[in-house]
């Protein structure tokens, strides 16, 4: 068990420091662009595995940008810029991103999640709403942002876990309906809150550690066999 810890735990901070440098600097990047396999690093965060399906009057993939974004609070994250609408009595239109978020430094873990945008509707009646889950489920938590028109509106939401994690799916579904009104939305920003995780020890000091524990054992057996 030491043996394979001094081994893996070298390799594990190679490969993150790999995936740090492989990740696209923290400029815009289009859809498109990481729909191919391109990955964002924003920070310590690494966006990756992007997929994207639309419907109705929502963009196409080129036509979306990717931009790194940082919040008051300093949490890291990613912002989506397109138009994202539905017109008059189209019938609804629909989108669905998602993407991977993992925390590259070994000792933060993600335990929280804040989500923005500017949803609308326009000159009559509809809805534009964004609906956010996490894979895996955690307590069934998810976000909402929506205009309801005739109804209520809410630009942000955010949320708390009970535990933290190294990396999650993320899935948007963005959903506009117009009942007279044209439906749309133009930024969607996301950030993840982060604390201190389990702490990762140096292979020194796995090795001393464990040299410690071999001693008091035999001191223990001295003592029993005296």
């Amino acid at each position: 068990m030491i043996r394979t810890l001094r081994f893996a735990l070298p390799a594990l901070y190679a490969l993150v420091a790999a995936c740090s440098l492989s990740a696209s600097p923290a400029k815009a990047a289009l859809l498109s662009n990481l729909l191919n396999g391109d990955t964002l690093l924003v920070g310590d965060k690494l966006f990756s595995g992007f997929t994207y399906s639309f419907t109705g009057n929502m963009p196409p993939p080129d036509q979306v940008n990717v931009l790194p974004y940082t919040d008051v609070q300093g949490n890291f994250g990613i912002e989506f810029n397109g138009s994202f609408l539905d017109f008059v009595f189209n019938g609804g239109s629909d989108a669905l991103v998602e993407f991977t978020v993992t925390v590259t430094d070994p000792n933060k873990v993600i335990v929280g999640v804040n989500l923005s945008g500017n949803p609308s509707v326009i000159g009559g009646q509809g809805v534009m709403a964004v609906t956010e889950t996490f894979l895996p489920h955690i307590n069934d938590n998810s976000l909402n942002i929506y205009d309801i028109v005739i109804g209520a509106t809410r630009l942000s939401d955010s949320v708390l876990f009970n535990q933290g994690f190294s990396t999650m799916r993320v899935q948007k579904d963005i959903l506009g309906f117009s009942n007279g009104g044209v439906a749309s939305m133009s930024v969607l920003r996301q950030t993840f809150v982060q604390a201190q995780g389990p702490i990762i020890p140096e292979p020194a000091t796995v090795t001393l550690m464990s040299l410690g524990l071999i001693g008091l054992c035999v001191v223990g057996l001295r003592k029993r066999r005296a």
